[in-house]
């Protein structure tokens, strides 16, 4: 079988994030099972190729020129979207199977779409009304005209469902991003550390895990994630206080050595669509600390079964507090993880797809 996978986000950006979770392993399903597949995505520099070259067969991109602006990113994955549709629509690449892994355009007509957060603002001609700035005349010419004619699409929380249904009024599957849980020797030894997960952008909030750690000047608040925003990290680096402490090139073992020596994973972003890093933090025996919104709150932790939820800041100095001191919750955080394994999302995935 030849399969098609349709990625119009620029990985350079997206293999950091969940997107790039998702898609690296959606190609290593398919590849697994003996399929051939073809990845079409824009500006893919030589590293992302070469990660990816041995999950596919063919990758075929438009080499961009570096993108430095928001603007410039969205433009281009908008744009990219409709060159997708119409490749799609008006050319034979002879797929027996074809997949967009970052629907979130709601653009084309694929055979599997997988929405992370459903972003198309415009559906019909009397919504240039609402157009305001630049961006969105970029998001109304790309949209309005386009149709969503995916066969299948998934999400990846309950929430991201309930922003579908408010935009499309469509049924979708859940299916929740894989995480690689992090295994630790023990989970009954821990350190007052808490940690937060996440590329440094701005709204990741990290504005509130340094006013949190203010107020806990005996723990250690460890911010560990790539620097995408430079202004913002400058920001965050001018008002920290001591006990913060920024790691953003940590390799993958002094991220596993750190999260098992945690007592607490915290999660500042509000209306995250999902929240892989909340995930990586509970298998280790991290308590989750998340704003209540989003699937972090409604679908990974149950509105407060398996960890803590806050609104203000005041609430999340006292969930703190209290996760800090739930040790009994540990084992449950670290049991509630293995829901979304890759194994789950393997079997899931396929069952869905019928592939």
């Amino acid at each position: 079988m030849k399969i098609g996978i349709f990625e119009p986000f620029p990985l350079n950006f997206s293999m950091t994030g969940g997107g790039g979770v998702v898609l690296q392993n959606i190609l290593a399903i398919l590849k697994k099972r003996g399929y051939s597949v073809h990845l079409f995505s824009p500006f893919i520099d030589k590293v992302t190729s070469s990660l990816l070259s041995n999950l596919t067969d063919k990758i075929i991109s438009l080499h961009f020129k570096k993108l430095n602006s928001d603007l410039a990113i969205f433009g281009i994955t908008r744009l990219y979207s409709v060159l997708l549709y119409f490749l799609h629509k008006f050319f034979d690449y002879s797929y027996d199977y074809t997949i967009c892994s970052t629907y979130d355009n709601l653009i084309g007509s694929f055979d599997f779409g997988y929405v992370h957060f459903p972003s198309r603002k415009y559906f019909k001609l009397n919504d240039i009304k609402n157009v305001r700035n630049v961006k969105d005349l970029v998001n109304f010419i790309t949209s309005v005209k386009l149709g969503e004619n995916t066969r299948m699409i998934a999400v990846n929380s309950s929430f991201t469902l309930r922003l579908l249904k408010e935009k499309i009024n469509r049924s979708a599957d859940v299916l929740y991003p894989p995480v690689k849980l992090i295994e630790c020797d023990s989970i009954d030894e821990k350190d007052d550390i808490v940690v937060s997960l996440g590329r440094i952008v701005r709204d990741k909030n990290y504005d509130l895990v340094i006013n949190i750690a203010k107020k806990f000047p005996r723990l250690k608040f460890i911010i560990i994630g790539r620097v995408q925003d430079s202004q913002y990290y400058n920001e965050l680096l001018s008002k920290s206080p001591s006990n913060v402490i920024f790691l953003t090139n940590a390799s993958e073992d002094d991220k596993r050595k750190i999260l098992c020596k945690a007592k607490v994973i915290l999660h500042a972003k509000v209306k995250e669509p999902f929240g892989i890093s909340v995930v990586e933090g509970m298998s280790t025996g991290a308590v989750p600390v998340v704003h209540k919104s989003g699937g972090s709150w409604i679908d990974i932790i149950e509105e407060g079964k398996y960890g803590y939820g806050y609104l203000t800041e005041e609430e999340a100095v006292e969930s703190l507090y209290q996760a800090l001191n739930n040790e009994s919750l540990r084992k449950e955080v670290k049991e509630r993880a293995k829901l979304f394994n890759t194994i789950n999302f393997e079997e899931k995935f396929l069952k869905i797809t019928n592939l």
